[in-house]
Order: C-alpha cells, then sequence, then structure tokens
C-alpha cells in the first residue's frame, strides 16, 4: 500500500473521529443525550483516554439515568487524570441523588484538596452534612461558598434552612430574602413559611 494511500486512510479516520466528538458535543448541548452518547461512544472506541468525551458521555448518562454507566466514566477519568476536580464533584452529585451522603464527603473533599476555591464543592459538602444532621458543618461549608461566589442562590437559601434548624430565623429570613433576589426556586416559599 503506498504511503498517500495511507496518508488518505488515516485522514479519514481522524476526521471521522474529530466529527464524533464535535457531533457529541452539539447534541449534549442541544439535550439529546441518547444520541451525544452514542457519537461519543464512536469517537472513544478509537481515542478511549479522551477525557473531555469521556466526561461529557458520563453526564450524557447522568442526564438519562445510567448512574453506573456514568461513574464509570467518571472513575475512568479520575485513572486518567486523577486531579479532574469536574469527576469529583459530577460523583458527588450523584452520590447525593442516590442520598450516599458520606461518599458526597469523600469525593467533595478531595475536590476541595484539590480546590479549596471550588465553591461548588463547598456547597455539595454543605448539603451532604445538611443530610447527615451535621448543622454546624453544614453552615461552615455554606459560609465557605458564598464567601468564594458571592451570587451562589442555593448557598444562601440552604444556609438559610440550616439557621432555621438552629433557631436563627432572623438571619435565615436574610438569607431567604438574598436567595429570592437571586431567582432561587423555593426562595419565595421559605419566606412565607419562616418569615412573616
Amino acid at each position: 500500500m503506498k504511503l498517500s494511500t495511507i496518508a488518505l486512510i488515516l485522514f479519514i479516520t481522524v476526521g471521522c473521529t474529530t466529527q464524533d466528538s464535535v457531533s457529541g458535543d452539539e447534541l449534549f448541548e442541544d439535550g439529546k443525550f441518547p444520541e451525544a452518547i452514542e457519537a461519543y461512544t464512536s469517537y472513544l472506541s478509537t481515542r478511549p483516554d479522551h477525557v473531555k468525551s469521556l466526561y461529557n458521555r458520563g453526564r450524557s448518562y447522568e442526564e438519562v439515568g445510567k448512574n453506573d454507566e456514568a461513574i464509570a466514566d467518571f472513575e475512568k477519568i479520575l485513572e486518567l487524570d486523577p486531579k479532574n476536580i469536574s469527576a469529583y464533584l459530577s460523583l458527588a452529585k450523584i452520590s447525593y441523588n442516590t442520598n450516599e451522603f458520606n461518599k458526597v464527603l469523600i469525593y467533595t473533599g478531595s475536590a476541595i484538596d484539590l480546590n479549596e476555591n471550588s465553591a461548588q464543592a463547598h456547597f455539595l459538602a454543605g448539603r451532604a452534612e445538611h443530610q447527615l444532621g451535621y448543622l454546624d458543618q453544614a453552615l461552615e461549608s455554606y459560609n465557605n461558598a458564598i464567601s468564594i461566589d458571592k451570587s451562589f442562590g442555593e448557598a444562601y437559601l440552604y444556609r438559610g434552612a440550616v439557621k432555621v434548624g438552629k433557631e436563627r430565623i432572623r438571619s435565615a429570613c436574610e438569607d431567604f430574602k438574598f436567595a429570592k433576589s437571586l431567582d432561587v426556586p423555593g426562595a419565595d416559599g421559605a419566606l412565607k413559611d419562616y418569615c412573616k
């Protein structure tokens, strides 16, 4: 086989796989998650260690409720890139949604070790601590998230909920008002329930 023929075959193969990745990204953005999974899987068949495609396929699996497949992709990412904070946060979100709150704390702890300025990691840790009844720790985590990102509306809402649990209603109402000003769902209801 001539060298030019081999080069053409390689070009066509690479072009197709690159197209699959781009197509996957477009499908993901359009919310066509099953189709995105197919495109990413096709791309990953020739580039199995492509972290971005693994992550986006994992997110697509997550969107269609295939948590086991999503977890496998996120864990593969951490094998390839142990400092990938997005994979840790995605694993934390799945663990939260499946009520595995201690796992959330493990994943968010790893994310915070990598980047102590991750408001999302502090927030997710706070949500898990809150669910576990660790109100003081949850309050500290929400405070950390807010100090990093002053417009993190959900952190204000849930910090207010912790304050209600600690019977600090006036301060909770301030958080609920701020969350409402940031258009956080549930803030208006919290104001009506606790701040009459």
